[in-house]
């Protein structure tokens, strides 16, 4: 294999396993808004867009295109109807058989703000999830939110819910919004809060693949992001504790592919596109088997022929973040990695970016003897 090879095949290595898929189980009754919710937080109409398959007659699944989250999608569930809980019965009894890729995370029970009560035949439902150990998340959906207040039925029935000692995570609902409603004057609401909760009660491993699949929250990306560059920072400085020659800085590749490929799955970016975003960004691409640093040092003047812990943790720090805000740019939208002009301008900034030290933790200047 070719020395400029070993970059993108460690990063093509890292991204088949940089994020552990969460799977959450969505219930309701008909017209109780769960798909617009579903859409608002994790974009794309993950149900019309995703790739679907039968699980049991009432159940379908749906993926992500990043292979990050996973949606069995319930059908919904008419009050009175007992072919629900044989589904549910059936569905979430594969938790109890160690079928890892495909146990149920969390559920999220969505309930019409707008109705008055909730049924008994949907007590039973959330009883009914709860019992296979997994954790119910109950949010209220078309919730009206105007100028801050939450609409006073909305609160009586949270109440009233809370009041029964339902087994749900916190104990009371959680109160949503989907969509911004102009013409009644009523803004989105609550979305954050059911990232919160639904967070609190996910493995860490499903909690990044969450934080990497929702569109709604930048800060938790970069959260997440920036503590994958601290514990790169934190390899490379290891690594560079006893110095080492410019030219065995391939030490630090996997360290440095896994960073970027675990950065581009929290933006929610499909490992074919980071290829494509990786091949597009000079710096990275031309830094071979040798670490960025061999390409870093015709940008930064003053880093010598070995690579201490210093330069070492700094160069991380620099690819790291400049990388971190190339991929924010792709999932904002702002790039296009179809458009010739986006990419030589995704270039440009990285290059500067590295060259500024943007993202150093520590001076990246540093003359070796």
């Amino acid at each position: 294999m070719r020395e400029d090879d070993d970059f993108e095949a460690a990063l093509t290595e890292e991204a088949e396993a940089t994020t552990d898929r969460a799977n959450v189980a969505l219930y309701g009754a008909t017209g109780a808004g769960k798909s617009t919710l579903l859409n608002a937080i994790f974009g794309e109409h993950v149900a019309e867009t995703g790739v679907g398959e039968p699980v049991t007659d009432q159940t379908e699944l749906f993926v992500n295109a990043a292979g990050s989250l996973a949606i069995y999608d319930g059908a919904g569930l008419e009050i009175g109807d007992k072919s629900p809980i044989r589904d549910i019965a059936r569905r979430l009894g594969r938790n109890r058989k160690g079928e890892m890729a495909k146990l149920i995370h969390v559920a999220w029970y969505c309930v019409n703000s707008k109705t008055d009560r909730l049924e008994p035949g949907q007590q039973q439902v959330i009883q009914k999830i709860a019992s296979q150990g997994i954790p119910v998340v109950l949010a209220l959906t078309k919730v009206n939110v105007r100028d801050g207040e939450v609409d006073p039925a909305a609160v009586r029935l949270a109440d009233a819910i809370e009041k029964m000692g339902l087994p749900i995570v916190t104990g009371r609902p959680v109160m949503t919004a989907a969509v911004d409603d102009e013409f009644n004057g009523t803004a989105r609401f609550g979305l954050e809060n059911l990232l919160d909760v639904t967070y609190s009660v996910v493995p860490e491993a499903q909690r990044i693949a969450l934080a990497s699949a929702q569109k709604i929250d930048l800060s938790i990306k970069a959260r997440y992001a920036r503590s994958w560059i601290a514990g790169a920072i934190a390899f490379a400085g290891g690594v560079g504790m006893t110095p080492i020659p410019l030219a065995d800085a391939a030490l630090l590749v996997p360290a440095q592919a896994a960073l970027m490929a675990k950065i581009a799955g929290i933006y929610d970016i499909p490992k074919e596109k980071a290829a494509k975003l990786l091949a597009a960004t000079p710096v990275a691409a031309a830094a071979g088997g040798k670490l960025a640093a061999a390409s870093l040092i015709k940008l930064v003047p003053g880093v010598g022929l070995m690579v201490s812990a210093g330069v070492a943790a700094g160069i991380t720090g620099v690819l790291g973040e400049s990388w971190r805000l190339t991929t924010e740019k792709v999932f904002k939208g702002h790039i296009d990695l179809d458009n010739v002009d986006s990419l030589v301008n995704l270039a440009k900034s990285f290059a500067e970016n590295v060259k500024s030290g943007t993202g150093a933790p520590s001076p990246l200047v540093e003359n070796e003897a």
